[in-house]
C-alpha cells in the first residue's frame, strides 16, 4: 500500500511542471524598424508604445535608411514598420509616376501589388509628407489663395511673386520646371530664388520671399503657421504614411491589425479614404509632433507616450 502511495505521489509531483507550463502565457515578441529622421523616430515609438500596452515584447530597430528598412523586412528580421506610399510604389515596387494619381489611389496600388510580397499594408495616415509650397498666411489672405491652382493663377495674372527653392528643386524632374508645365504658369527669372536644402525656409522667414518650398510635415511650418498650399491636381506623388506588417507575423499575432488600426484611427481621417482637407489636417498634426522634437527638444519616446495617453491608448 505504501508503494502505491509513492508511486501516485510521484507521478503527480511529475505532472506539477508540465501544468505550471501550460498555464504560463505565450510571450509575444515582435520587431519594429523605423528610419532616421524625426517623422520616423515618432511613428517607431508610437507602434512601439502601442503594441506594448496590448502585451507584446518588441524589439525596436531604428535610424534605417530606406534600402536597409526594407532589406529587413524582406529577409524577416523586422516585422513591422511604417513606410511612405510614394517610397513603395517608385522605390520599392519599382514603378514611374504619372501626375494626377490621388493619395487613395496610390495607397491601393502599394498595398495590392506588396501582397504578393508577403507584406499587409495596414490603414494610411494622410499626412502626405511630399514636396509642398508654403507661405505667410497674410500673403494667402491678401490674394484670396488656398491651393496650386490658384497660386498659378496669381503667377499668370503678372504678380511678382517672390519665389524660393532648393537648387536640385529648380532642375529636378518632379520639380520646379514640371510644376510649372503641369499647373500652367511660369516664374520669372527676376522672381525666381534658389539654394541650398533650408535655405529656402530661412527666406521665407526672414520675409525675403513670399512662396518657399518645403516638405509637408516640416516642423518649422507648425513653429510660423504657414500656409500649405494643397496640390489639387495631385502633381506630386503622395508620401502617405502606412503601417505593414510581414503577413505571417500578422498570421500569428492577428491582432496587431486592430492594434495598429486603432492608432492609425486617432490621425484625421484613419481608416476613411482621403481628402485634401484630411491631408491637410494630417500634415498638420505631424508638424506639430515633429516639431515638439525639433523645436521643443523633446525625445521621441516622450512624444509618443504624451500622445497615446491624450488618445486613449496608453495608460498615465
Amino acid at each position: 500500500m505504501r508503494n502505491i502511495v509513492f508511486i501516485c505521489l510521484a507521478i503527480i509531483i511529475g505532472l506539477v511542471p508540465i501544468v505550471a507550463t501550460g498555464c504560463q502565457e505565450e510571450v509575444k515578441e515582435v520587431t519594429v524598424g523605423n528610419k532616421n529622421f524625426t517623422e520616423e523616430y515618432v511613428i517607431g515609438q508610437l507602434m512601439k508604445q502601442v503594441l506594448e500596452e496590448n502585451g507584446f515584447t518588441v524589439t525596436l530597430t531604428s535610424d534605417l535608411s530606406t534600402d536597409i528598412l526594407r532589406g529587413g523586412m524582406e529577409a524577416g528580421d523586422i516585422d513591422i514598420c511604417a513606410d511612405y506610399t510614394g517610397t513603395a510604389w517608385m522605390t520599392h515596387l519599382g514603378h514611374d509616376y504619372t501626375p494626377g494619381v490621388d493619395n487613395n489611389q496610390i495607397y491601393q496600388k502599394v498595398k495590392e501589388e506588396d501582397a504578393g510580397n508577403g507584406f499587409v499594408w495596414l490603414d494610411a495616415i494622410w499626412n502626405n509628407n511630399t514636396y509642398v509650397l508654403v507661405s505667410w498666411p497674410d500673403f494667402v489672405q491678401e490674394n484670396n489663395l488656398q491651393t496650386i491652382s490658384d497660386l498659378a493663377a496669381l503667377y499668370k495674372s503678372g504678380a511678382d511673386v517672390k519665389t524660393f527653392v532648393g537648387l536640385e528643386f529648380s532642375t529636378r524632374p518632379d520639380g520646379l520646371p514640371a510644376l510649372e508645365e503641369f499647373y500652367g504658369f511660369k516664374v520669372p527669372e527676376n522672381s525666381l530664388m534658389t539654394g541650398a536644402p533650408g535655405a529656402s525656409l530661412l527666406g521665407l522667414e526672414n520675409h525675403e520671399c513670399d512662396i518657399a518650398m518645403a516638405f509637408g510635415t516640416d516642423a518649422i511650418i507648425a513653429k510660423y503657421s504657414w500656409h500649405v498650399y494643397q496640390d489639387d491636381n495631385a502633381f506630386w506623388p503622395p508620401y502617405d504614411l502606412v503601417p505593414y506588417v510581414r503577413q505571417e507575423v500578422l498570421d500569428k499575432y492577428p491582432e496587431i491589425e486592430d492594434i495598429l488600426s486603432e492608432l492609425v484611427a486617432t490621425f484625421p481621417g484613419g481608416g476613411e479614404p482621403a481628402t485634401t482637407a484630411l491631408v491637410s489636417e494630417g500634415q498638420k498634426v505631424w508638424q506639430a509632433l515633429n516639431a515638439k522634437v525639433d523645436n521643443d527638444k523633446m525625445e521621441p519616446d516622450e512624444v509618443a507616450l504624451e500622445y497615446l495617453i491624450a488618445k486613449g491608448l496608453v495608460k498615465e
